[in-house]
């Protein structure tokens, strides 16, 4: 099993558990440097980076009382658990009336036992890569008028890519979504500084559209040689 084997068990562990149990609105596991890992297809109906930003922010105060382990937070309209599982962490968010007992189960129990069985079979989570020629990244959604097909990366794997065909710059990538689908895009740095550096491909909704993505789940991208 590859890491990309890894992934969709993951995903798909994720969509079974809700299916046995329809008090679980969503669910999502992300690193402690905040790239997501994988989401169940609900949360493509949630802004899940913008989400993983706030619990960024509460991981770091926690740090000071010796980190996280468990915290259920209660909502009107429902509640968020969040457990830390195998060094990353996982978000499962549920109707108000949840037996929380049984979410606890499959938040300590369950899924770290799958969790344990797939490590044993891959030696390391699928975090993203850092070879020159193939990136795996998390998607986040972007959206405006003038977009175009145009995916927005961190600047340093532009400049990886750069010095690795002697200078010439990349104009274009091809991005793969797991599910087969390949686009040719446009390429260019990522604007706004505080999406640097977290492991992201800014993708336009058209793009996402074709590719069959949503946001918070990962594609591979390769440099097209112009």
């Amino acid at each position: 099993m590859d890491k990309d084997a890894y992934t969709v068990a993951l995903k798909n562990t994720l969509t079974e558990v809700r299916k046995i149990c329809p008090d679980i609105n969503y669910s999502f596991i992300f690193t402690k440097d905040g790239p997501v890992v994988v989401a169940d297809e609900h949360s493509a109906n949630i802004p899940v980076r913008k989400t993983v930003d706030s619990f960024q922010s509460l991981m770091e105060k926690a740090t000071t009382i010796g980190g996280l382990h468990n915290m259920i937070v209660k909502g009107s309209k429902g509640n968020v658990h969040i457990s830390s599982v195998n060094g990353m962490y996982l978000v499962i968010a549920t109707s108000e009336n949840a037996n929380m007992t049984y979410i606890h189960s499959i938040a300590n129990v369950i899924v770290p036992t799958i969790l344990k069985l797939l490590k044993s079979i891959v030696p390391t989570p699928p975090t993203p890569p850092k070879t020159a020629h193939s990136q795996q990244l998390t998607v986040e959604n972007i959206s405006g008028f003038f977009l175009g097909d145009t995916v927005q990366v961190d600047k340093e794997i532009l400049s990886q890519w750069s010095k690795d065909f002697k200078g010439k710059g990349v104009n274009e990538v091809e991005v793969e979504a797991f599910g087969g689908k390949v686009v040719q895009c446009k390429v260019k740095a990522i604007s706004e500084s505080r999406y640097e550096g977290k492991g992201l491909i800014r993708v336009p909704e058209k793009v996402a559209r074709d590719l069959g993505v949503a946001e918070g789940e990962l594609v591979r991208i390769k440099p097209v040689k112009s």
